[in-house]
């Protein structure tokens, strides 16, 4: 993997894992210094970044982790849902007893980073739809939502409602149960959508 590739891989996991905040200014020397590397992978890895709207690109100041709206949400949400369904209904008839453990294990973890295990849950889902392009664009898009994801689950007290809803799109493709498998996870998204939306369209969000 080149310098640049895997710089890039390290920021967005960094985002996923909500160590990266909104808000937060990338600066080029810190990042090379944290990450080992010269200056010149890291100003590539921010520019691809900026280039798949993960991070904006502030004149004279800089790279910046982008602020929550009600717009983003919306946007990052209806994507979601446009393409993930795509991916389910292509892998639950492959779903391996792998894929099916693997979701389950990230249902199961606790003191880590709700979006990492979200992403990980969904991965395990998806993969085996044989879309690795389609993977890698809800890759981008669970990198986007995952300050959304942390807000809805551990500031507004989605958490719950969050976890049984998984449980249940599990047990459904488990059974391979596909139109059951779809309200649940099409349900599972608008409603995440639209609390967060209604809650940053209040004003209350951080920007």
């Amino acid at each position: 993997m080149a310098t640049a590739d895997r710089v890039q891989a390290q920021i967005m996991d960094k985002m996923l894992r909500g160590e990266f905040a909104p808000g937060s200014w990338l600066r080029q020397d810190e990042l090379a210094a944290r990450f080992g590397v010269s200056k010149i992978p890291v100003r590539e890895a921010l520019q691809r970044l900026v280039a798949i709207g993960l991070l904006n690109l502030e004149p004279n100041r800089g790279v910046v982790v982008p602020h929550l709206t009600a717009a983003e949400a919306n946007e990052t949400f209806e994507l979601r849902r446009s393409i993930e369904p795509l991916l389910l209904e292509r892998s639950i008839e492959q779903l391996t007893i792998i894929d099916l453990a693997e979701a389950e294990m990230a249902l199961g973890e606790v003191g880590g980073s709700v979006p990492a295990s979200n992403w990980v849950f969904h991965r395990a889902l998806y993969r085996s739809s044989g879309w690795e392009r389609g993977l890698a664009i809800v890759h981008i898009l669970q990198v986007a939502v995952a300050p959304y994801v942390a807000l809805y689950t551990e500031g507004l007290g989605g958490a719950q409602q969050s976890d049984a809803e998984h449980r249940a799109l599990l047990e459904l493709c488990r059974s391979k149960d596909l139109p059951g498998a779809m309200m649940v996870l099409m349900d599972h998204l608008q409603h995440a959508q639209t609390v967060l939306a209604d809650f940053l369209d209040g004003g209350l969000g951080d920007g």
